[in-house]
């Protein structure tokens, strides 16, 4: 059974502007009240707590020891309400309760930090929703949830009802650990096992697609990081994003796959949006932010 509230905001801010200012009659003109409707609501809370929160023998307002402990929780409730009128203002303003973004999980995530740390630096009240998906799990969770922005790779929409912008190029390289045994030989690649990042749609839930290249052996991985962690340990072998993998290359840790096929591919990643939906404030700052920091 849920407590029942026995004080009202009014009565709070009464206990707080009389500890602060050290007077009924100096409270009650800071809060443009009459001193008898101060009186009233302190009364009332003490009312309803059943306990005296000040102690009216001496000249100055003092609290007694359980005014001051319900003062002190008090504070808590105040600055929540205060903050949520701070965020009705705000959204009164033209931002957006919230923001869904989805991320194909291969593409570089420090633009979409970024863009975050800027919406926290500038308090802005808009709650940001981010997914992370694979593949064909990135339109479908986009299309499934109506998400307002989805960042994916080698988009296209023939229904219309959606408009896209062109992002950075990102090439996606077949590597292994520069310490595995696979031969240049194609034949030989294939008797290895393939470690894969799982197309993350319900579709394939059940029954993953199929490998990249063919091996006889599979090893299927939630994320990119957890690939290459296992590519770094010699698991296997498999296609990552060069953005990931830069330092591992240069270290020596990592090395390109060299066979009669492509070592490495790229793709052309979209930022998509919904035609019928415009983006509100929230929504075109997040996509100006994104955008001007892949310029850079």
């Amino acid at each position: 059974m849920a407590t029942q509230i026995r004080h009202t905001l009014d009565q709070l801010l009464a206990l707080e502007a009389i500890d602060r200012t050290g007077s009924f009659a100096t409270a009650a003109k800071e809060l443009h009240r009459v001193p008898s409707a101060i009186s009233y609501a302190i009364r009332c809370l003490e009312d309803s707590f059943e306990v005296k929160l000040f102690d009216r023998s001496r000249q100055k307002a003092e609290l007694t020891p359980a005014g001051r402990r319900i003062l002190e929780e008090s504070a808590h409730v105040l600055e929540a309400a205060r903050q949520l009128e701070n965020v009705a203002a705000q959204l009164s303003g033209g931002w957006e309760p919230e923001l869904h973004v989805v991320i194909d999980g291969s593409l570089p995530l420090q633009p979409v930090n970024r863009a975050l740390c800027t919406f926290a630096e500038r308090k802005i009240p808009t709650r940001i929703r981010i997914d992370v998906e694979y593949q064909r799990g990135v339109p479908d969770r986009f299309m499934d949830d109506r998400a307002n922005l989805m960042m994916i790779l080698d988009f296209e929409d023939d229904s219309g009802t959606l408009e896209w912008e062109a992002m950075p190029t990102i090439v996606m390289m077949l590597v292994c650990s520069s310490s595995h045994p696979i031969k240049t030989e194609a034949a030989a690649m294939l008797d290895h096992t393939e470690i894969v990042v799982k197309d993350s749609s319900p579709r394939f839930r059940k029954r993953p697609r199929e490998a990249f290249t063919g091996s006889k052996n599979v090893v299927y991985l939630s994320d990119f990081h957890a690939k290459r962690l296992a590519l770094l340990a010699g698991a296997g072998f498999g296609w990552i994003p060069q953005h990931l993998i830069q330092k591992d290359l240069k270290d020596g840790k990592l090395s390109l796959i060299e066979s009669e096929e492509l070592h490495q591919w790229a793709y052309n990643p979209q930022l998509v949006r919904r035609k019928n939906s415009p983006l509100g404030r929230a929504g075109t700052l997040f996509r100006d932010l994104l955008l001007e920091s892949q310029s850079e």
